[in-house]
């Protein structure tokens, strides 16, 4: 049998969580707390942006940066959970990952994901589950990992455990 790492994040928190096999129940193993998340952007910056005088003319205009406080939060977030993950999936002989999370953040996740962990993902699920009860969440994730064919996870090898002697 295959065990499973599942990630369920959304921008605010994520919740690793390990599916012993596809039958069995989620069992909650590390947290994580993005406090930047629930706030607005103007709570996370100091003062308002730039001005620049045009050149030609009096006008002035806002210098905006191209990404927002809050989108580089977003990201220090997701890396955080991401090397919590690689720490895992090196303790653990690498389990395969089943990542649930919106559409948007999910790319996030994708694009800052290593080569190494890109591997691990056999399913992906794009919705944002993080609010549901846990039976219910445990209900979605059972469903997923059940739709997968047991060629997929085949490839990933299982934990050999240790026999007595």
């Amino acid at each position: 049998m295959t065990a499973f790492r599942v990630l369920v994040a959304d921008k605010v928190k994520a919740q690793l969580y390990e599916l012993p096999s596809r039958r069995s129940s989620l069992k909650a193993l590390q947290s994580f707390v993005n406090p930047a998340g629930m706030q607005p952007e103007r709570a996370l910056g100091t003062s308002r942006p730039g001005r620049v005088t045009s050149g030609t003319g009096g006008g002035r205009h806002a210098f905006q940066p191209k990404h927002g406080i809050k989108e580089h939060a977003e990201e220090v977030f997701v890396r955080l959970v991401i090397a919590a993950l690689e720490t895992d999936a090196a303790a653990n002989g690498g389990a395969p990952i089943v990542l649930v999370a919106a559409p948007r953040l999910l790319g996030t996740y994708r694009r800052h994901l290593p080569a190494s962990l890109k591997d691990r993902v056999a399913v992906e699920v794009k919705l944002d589950l993080t609010k549901l009860p846990v039976l219910e969440l445990n209900k979605r994730v059972r469903e997923a990992v059940a739709a997968l064919p047991m060629s997929v996870t085949s490839r990933f090898p299982t934990p050999r455990r240790r026999t007595k002697a």
